[in-house]
């Protein structure tokens, strides 16, 4: 295809697999992009730092930036979750402290990470001349057709592609091709259908039941980031709260 490949890397199977893909096949990189929320799993971390020795290429980490003059111990996600003005559209008028958690209707982590890939694309194309228009490869899978429906764009700067749809890659075919290249995420492809953030309000009961049991003290975090939020914004898991939940878990164990 035209222009230069940028990948943009959520270092879960599916944008693992098309990069290492696109590598094989030889195909121009101009970059590998990912965006760290800070709330990943330790595990993709040192899946990252496993994926630059095996192609010897280092992986460009873009993060959130807070408004200059925050004053702040938190995380940069964390501030936004919990701290961040929100002034009434049409006034300055704050109405609201804090995003709180994403919900499918406003996924407004997903927007952040957009704004910030964007941001890098247009820095691309001026520090490095890359040749226009830019291909964004984004990993989604054959099977996920829905997804490229909703994701289909075109920026200024560049234009999306989805490299495993050409090439007829499942999710699963996408997974067994980085097990069998020694890539396995310490197991987290075994308990969950997704390795996106920890705190993801997404997620099935059951994961959020395995994400307590297997990894306590990321429970514990996000008991904690909803004594940040006031009593009136903490319900947004599956209709309860993350204390809902746990009170809910104890009493089956029980």
């Amino acid at each position: 295809m035209g222009g230069s490949n940028v990948v943009s890397l959520s270092g879960g199977k599916d944008s693992t697999a098309m990069l290492l893909m696109l590598l094989e096949r030889g195909e121009d990189i101009a970059d590998i992009v990912f965006f760290d929320t800070g709330w990943e799993f330790p595990a993709m971390y040192e899946h990252l730092d496993k994926l630059e020795n095996y192609i010897g290429r280092k992986i460009t980490r873009l993060a959130p930036r807070l408004p200059i003059g925050t004053d702040t111990d938190k995380t940069p996600f964390d501030w936004l979750f919990s701290d961040l003005p929100i002034v009434k559209r049409g006034t300055s008028e704050v109405h609201r402290i804090g995003r709180g958690w994403p919900c499918a209707a406003r996924r407004w982590c997903s927007g952040v990470k957009r704004g910030a890939i964007n941001a890098h694309f247009l820095g691309l194309t001026h520090r490095q001349g890359l040749n226009l228009p830019l291909c964004q490869c984004i990993g989604f899978a054959a099977d996920e057709q829905k997804r490229v429906e909703n994701r289909k764009c075109r920026g200024k700067w560049y234009k999306t592609r989805f490299p495993l749809v050409e090439w007829g890659i499942t999710e699963k075919a996408a997974l067994d091709y980085c097990l069998k290249r020694g890539f396995s995420w310490s197991g987290l492809y075994i308990w969950f259908s997704r390795v996106s953030c920890f705190c993801c309000p997404l997620q099935s009961l059951s994961e959020l039941r395995i994400l307590r049991s297997k990894f306590p003290e990321l429970w514990k975090k996000m008991l904690l980031m909803e004594s940040w939020l006031p009593e009136g914004k903490r319900r947004q898991f599956k209709d309860t709260t993350v204390s809902g939940l746990e009170a809910r878990f104890a009493a089956e164990e029980a």
